[in-house]
């Protein structure tokens, strides 16, 4: 089943995605709708409504044409959004000290979009890219989740846009340099670096990711999520992501160093996952041979002129297109 938000020329409600349109699950289900779609999640989580119920509440309703509604994120105000950074064999490899365990931040609810939104950046951005994601939908809260048990806790999955921009990494990093006679503290903390003398020893880097992965527009998800029945294993999808109509990066979960299972068991002895929390597992980075980019920092956004695209293999295709303000 394919669960979705969208607006019409009427409103804003969720539905259910069929053969011949959108179906509107909130006036299919009356008086017992929940007011969203995160909320429809919760109840299900705790049996207040049922599969079956919905099932039977979409017999004989007349679908919304598609050409007549227009996409919103399929949760419009998660309580978390978790990602996984540089979760792909690739960076890995490159890794002076590879992760020995997923490393997570967060993005604000405020920067998601749907599906055909503008993603919306301004040149004093800088560099800005497309990072293309699976996104897993939690459907049964927990906490200190087992690994072999933590795909019962999923209700579904959908596609992010981790929309990055350096640009504005580079404006919050610095470099402290510390006196030579400092120690204990963070001097102790640093053996992850890769030392290269005396004078490097003394400094230490710190980047912050919020406003460089946390603007607005930039995280578009959708178009809908796909229930956890329907995608048999969810390591091993193909992700294809499209600069137009040019396929540039070519790339499959079973690439990410860390597994579904891991990330959502790992993110959950730290955080109580809730109903409608969304992880985005890491970026699909692989440039197809003979592409046009040879990695994702060359696919700058604000120099393209064109839409961005990811499709994931038993999901669907989100698309969005660019605007670049001055």
């Amino acid at each position: 089943m394919k669960f979705c938000s969208f607006e019409t020329a009427q409103r804003r409600t969720y539905g259910v995605v069929c053969d011949a349109g959108v179906v509107d699950l909130k006036d299919a289900l009356g008086a017992q709708a929940p007011e969203s779609l995160e909320a429809l999640i919760a109840a299900m989580a705790d049996h207040r409504l049922r599969q079956e119920t919905i099932t039977a509440a979409l017999l004989g309703v007349q679908p919304i044409p598609l050409n007549q509604v227009s996409w919103c994120p399929p949760l419009s105000r998660p309580g978390k959004i978790i990602g996984v950074a540089i979760n792909n064999r690739m960076g890995q490899e490159l890794a002076f000290r590879p992760f020995a365990n997923p490393a997570f931040f967060l993005k604000p609810a405020s920067s998601l979009i749907g599906c055909g939104r503008p993603v919306i950046v301004r040149e004093e951005f800088g560099l800005t890219h497309p990072e293309p994601e699976l996104g897993v939908v939690i459907g049964r809260g927990g906490k200190m989740i087992a690994e072999s048990q933590a795909l019962d806790h999923v209700f579904g999955y959908t596609i992010v846009n981790d929309v990055t921009s350096p640009g504005l990494k580079e404006q919050d990093s610095l470099e402290i340099v510390l006196p030579g006679v400092v120690r204990g503290g963070y001097r102790e903390l640093l053996t992850w670096r890769h030392v290269r003398d005396e004078e490097h020893e003394r400094s230490i880097y710190l980047t912050y990711h919020t406003l460089s992965k946390g603007a607005d527009t930039f995280g578009p998800m959708g178009p809908w999520i796909v229930t956890r029945d329907e995608i048999q294993d969810p390591n091993r999808l193909t992700i294809n992501s499209f600069d137009g109509d040019d396929l540039v990066f070519e790339d499959s979960t079973a690439n990410l160093t860390f597994s579904v299972q891991r990330i959502i068991a790992h993110a959950s002895k730290y955080m109580t996952l809730e109903p409608g929390d969304v992880l985005h597992c890491g970026t699909a980075m692989q440039p197809r041979i003979g592409g046009k980019y040879l990695m994702l920092a060359h696919w700058d956004i604000r120099r393209s002129g064109k839409p961005m695209s990811v499709e994931i293999e038993g999901i669907g295709r989100l698309e969005n297109p660019v605007i670049v303000e001055d």
